[in-house]
């Protein structure tokens, strides 16, 4: 399994992947898969009949929305249909709302222009011909890059957080306008509803919801509030014991920069990480290039931080100022690295007509499963593999074994699919 033990993500995405780890049986090996929609997928019909076929079989469906030739809101009706028929969550993959690195949280840069550059972020974020945050359960980003012990020069996360919640309040708002009119005309034995679970959260903050849009309340030195607490429940009603996804969540994965061969300094490393610590609310975590799915294998933020993907310590890094701060020592936290399997992986995948996921007995003739299915299941069953291979000779190296501290995290591995 890629999750650890006793831990409750306070970020209602990361928690979900959490309960579709242990309700979603068609998970390829246990893994919450997330599959990539590669740029082969020009158009809805093909974007959609994708989402169709692999929705069984994964955890989040990553979109390139502006590559899509057709995309409109009846594609994005669709794609919402589809993630809740079979429980997946939706990734705008093509667009990085902060393209700019190692300046939006600099406090010797003027604050009047971080804060016009976090406004126009925010803009694309909410506006133009995506509207990401109107839809996408997941948004991806830059970190704003401020000193490890300055998380308060960060303008960028709370503007975001801020612009996740309004497009929310507005789309909670039509949601429940469209769903009060329907109802009118529905028979009194039909039923439709709009759960709205406890605004209060475990650590005593109030959660988003369409009736709570008040203003922003701090924690330490950094805007934190949750950004979702409505789950809609319209027209699916799950008989495998499978939730449906929370459709108004919205969160922000990071970039994380490598640490081999990279031109990116250990110190901005360094700043996304405690960036993402400082808002696990709202910040899910890391995308990464690096093969942190085969090869990483703490489950503790401390060796992300220390650690290059090779198990290396890194040049350059002060573990003990690290050790001080408080966002990597509140052991309730828990926070995803989303990692690329290697399509050389792949190599040498052939279609098994006989094939049947999870290692059920053979498919009926006719009724084979599909080939998009297949290749998915093959390349996490190599990666898979490796990661244990790789992880079985780290402990026969008769290397000390480390007592996790800090944020856990939860290895999320991601497949191109073509």
């Amino acid at each position: 399994m890629s999750t650890a033990e006793n831990w409750s993500p306070e970020n209602p995405i990361l928690a979900y992947l959490q309960t579709l780890v242990t309700t979603k049986k068609t998970l390829p090996y246990g893994q919450p898969v997330v599959v990539h929609a590669s740029v082969s997928h020009i158009n809805s019909a093909s974007l959609l009949r994708l989402a169709a076929e692999i929705g069984p079989h994964i955890a989040i469906l990553q979109i390139p929305a502006d590559v899509i030739d057709d995309w409109s809101s009846d594609t994005i009706e669709q794609l919402q249909y589809l993630s809740k028929k079979h429980r997946f969550l939706l990734w705008e993959g093509s667009k990085i709302l902060n393209p700019l690195v190692n300046f939006m949280g600099r406090a010797d840069a003027p604050l009047e222009t971080r804060q016009a550059l976090a406004d126009f972020i925010k803009k694309s974020y909410t506006s133009g011909p995506l509207r990401t945050a109107t839809w996408s359960n997941l948004a991806t980003s830059w970190a704003p890059a401020a000193p490890v012990d300055q998380q308060e020069n960060d303008v960028l996360i709370p503007t975001l957080r801020l612009a996740a919640r309004e497009a929310v309040a507005t789309t909670a708002k039509i949601i429940q306008t469209e769903i009060s009119a329907e109802m009118n005309n529905y028979s009194s034995g039909e039923e439709v509803e709009i759960i709205i679970p406890s605004t209060e959260t475990s650590n005593g903050w109030k959660e988003f919801s369409p009736n709570n849009t008040g203003s922003s309340l701090r924690k330490s030195s950094t805007i934190s509030v949750t950004t979702e607490s409505v789950t809609l429940h319209a027209q699916f009603h799950a008989d495998d014991g499978v939730p449906t996804p929370p459709q108004l969540a919205r969160s922000v994965a990071l970039c994380l920069p490598g640490t081999i061969d990279t031109a990116f300094t250990p110190d901005f490393r360094q700043s996304t990480i405690i960036a993402a610590c400082a808002n696990s609310d709202f910040v899910i975590g890391f995308a990464t290039n690096e093969p942190f799915f085969v090869n990483h294998r703490g489950t503790d933020i401390f060796e992300l931080a220390l650690f290059d993907g090779n198990g290396n310590p890194q040049a350059g890094i002060d573990a003990a100022k690290l050790a001080t701060l408080p966002y990597l020592n509140e052991n309730g936290k828990s926070l995803g690295v989303f990692s690329l399997v290697s399509p050389t992986l792949s190599l040498g995948f052939e279609f098994d007509p006989a094939f049947k996921p999870n290692g059920s007995e053979s498919s009926a003739p006719g009724n084979e499963t599909p080939y998009k299915v297949q290749y998915l299941y093959h390349a996490i069953g190599q990666a898979v593999a490796l990661r244990e291979k790789n992880k079985q000779e780290q402990e026969a190296s008769g290397l000390p074994e480390r007592t996790p501290v800090g944020p856990k995290i939860m290895h999320i591995p991601v497949v191109i699919i073509v």
